[in-house]
C-alpha cells in the first residue's frame, strides 16, 4: 500500500504542476495579447494622426498661397485669411497631441507656435519676408518628416522646422535681465 499511496501523490504533484504550468501559460498569453492589443491601438492612432496632420498641412499650405499682398490687419479679406488660417494651425495643434513620436511632434508644434512662417518675429529670425513661401516651405518640411515617420525612417533634418524648434526653445528659456538700478530700487528687495 505504500508504494500505491507513493504512486498517488506522485501522480497528483505532476497534475497540480500541470495545471498551474497551464494555468500561468493562459495569465501570460492574455497579458501578451493585452500588450499588442495596445501597441496596435497605438500605432493605428499614430497612423490615423500622422494621415491627419498630412492632409492638414496641404490645406494650409493652400490657404497659404491665397494670402492677401498688402497684408494690412484693417484689411477685411487678410482678417478672413488670418482667420481661416487660424482655424487650420489649430486642427493641426490637436492633431499633432496624438503623435508619438516626441521630436517631430515638438518640432511641427514649433511651427503652429509661429503660424508655419506667417509670424513676422520668426520672418525676421529666418530672414525671409514672403510669408507666402515660409509658410509653404514649413507645411513642405512637416510632410516630409511625416512621410518618413510613416515609412518608419529616419526623421530627416529640415531647416525651417529646426530653427522654429530652436525659437521656441530660446523663447521659453529666455529670462530678462534686470536693469542695472535693479537692486538700488526699494521694491525689488
Amino acid at each position: 500500500m505504500g508504494n500505491e499511496v507513493l504512486v498517488g501523490v506522485i501522480g497528483l504533484g505532476g497534475t497540480i504542476v500541470g495545471a498551474s504550468a497551464a494555468f500561468l501559460g493562459v495569465v501570460y498569453q492574455q497579458r501578451h495579447q493585452a500588450r499588442l492589443a495596445q501597441a496596435q491601438r497605438r500605432d493605428s492612432m499614430a497612423i490615423a494622426a500622422a494621415d491627419t496632420l498630412l492632409t492638414e498641412l496641404e490645406s494650409l499650405s493652400k490657404i497659404a498661397w491665397r494670402r492677401p499682398d498688402d497684408g494690412s490687419p484693417r484689411d477685411e479679406a487678410f482678417r478672413q485669411w488670418t482667420a481661416e488660417m487660424g482655424e487650420c494651425v489649430g486642427r493641426i495643434q490637436l492633431a499633432v497631441l496624438r503623435l508619438p513620436h516626441p521630436e517631430l511632434r515638438e518640432a511641427i508644434e514649433s511651427a503652429c507656435l509661429f503660424e508655419f512662417g506667417n509670424e513676422v518675429h520668426f520672418q525676421q529670425v529666418v530672414g525671409l519676408r514672403a510669408g507666402r513661401i515660409l509658410m509653404n516651405a514649413m507645411c513642405r518640411d512637416a510632410q516630409r518628416c511625416l512621410g518618413a515617420y510613416l515609412r518608419q525612417e529616419p526623421i530627416p533634418s529640415t531647416e525651417f522646422l529646426s530653427r522654429a524648434h530652436r525659437e521656441r526653445e530660446a523663447i521659453r528659456t529666455w529670462r530678462p535681465e534686470p536693469p542695472s538700478d535693479w537692486a538700488a530700487q526699494p521694491d525689488a528687495q
